[in-house]
Order: structure tokens, then sequence, then C-alpha cells
């Protein structure tokens, strides 16, 4: 029996019509598919931004106490030397003898010179283990 012209089309169409079907299928899962690891890969940004800014708060206000800390030793050898400065220059009014004026400048100079460096070693100290405390976050990461 011979098709009709009608029936020949939609004998043609039909498997067209299944594969545009399965094609629109795949795509959408294929979308979907898509979607949910961009989901994913969003998600885990998310996380690593927030752990940054939690860990960059932290370290913010670490910098700030050591800062703190700094400008205060600072001030406090700044008094100190300018009072050593002062009694220094109060006893060389007193002085007669030159060789006692050379005896307490020495004195002072030496005096202020060890002041000095024990003071900076002990703000370089500070900046070390603040370096140090600072870079553990990123000693953590570097070793996952």
């Amino acid at each position: 029996m011979a098709k009709s012209p009608k029936a020949a089309a939609k004998a043609k169409t039909a498997p067209k019509a299944k594969a545009e079907a399965y094609s629109t299928e795949a795509a959408t899962k294929m979308a979907d598919e898509s979607m949910e690891k961009l989901t994913g890969f969003a998600s885990t940004l998310g996380a690593f931004a927030e752990g940054g800014m939690k860990t960059l708060a932290e370290r913010a206000s670490a910098s700030t106490e050591v800062m703190r800390t700094l400008g205060s030793r600072n001030m406090d050898f700044f008094t100190r030397t300018l009072e050593q400065g002062v009694e220094a220059s109060q006893a060389l009014t007193s002085v007669k003898d030159p060789r006692q004026a050379m005896e307490i400048q020495t004195g002072f100079a030496k005096s202020l010179f060890s002041a000095y460096t024990s003071e900076m070693n002990a703000q370089a100290e500070l900046c070390m283990l603040a370096w140090r405390d600072a870079a553990k976050p990123l000693s953590a990461w570097t070793t996952k």
C-alpha cells in the first residue's frame, strides 16, 4: 500500500522531532550542570573572600597594636634621652676643667648610643614577631 504524501511527510518529521527534543534535553542538562558548577565555584570563591577579609581584619588590628606599641616606646625613649641630655647639660655648666667636660660628653654619648642600639634591637624584635604572626595564615595556606 502506498503512503500518502501527508503520511510520508509525517514519517520524515517524526525522527527530526525526536532529534530536536533530544538535543534540547541535552542542552538543558548541560546548562543545568554548568550552572551547578558555576554556583559551586561562586560559593568557594565567596568562602575564600570571607576568610581573606576576616584575616585582613585580624592582621589590621594586630598591626595597629604593634604600631601603637612602637609609638609608645619611641616617646618613652625620646623622653628618657631628653632628660639625660638636660642632666648632661646641667653637669657641663658646673664644670671648670675641660677634661671633666670631655668625660661628661663622652659618658653621655656612650650612654645614648647604648640606649639607642638597645631600643632599636627591641623594636626590631617586635617588628619581626609581628611579621611572623602576619605570615602564619600565608604559610598555612601554602602548605595545603
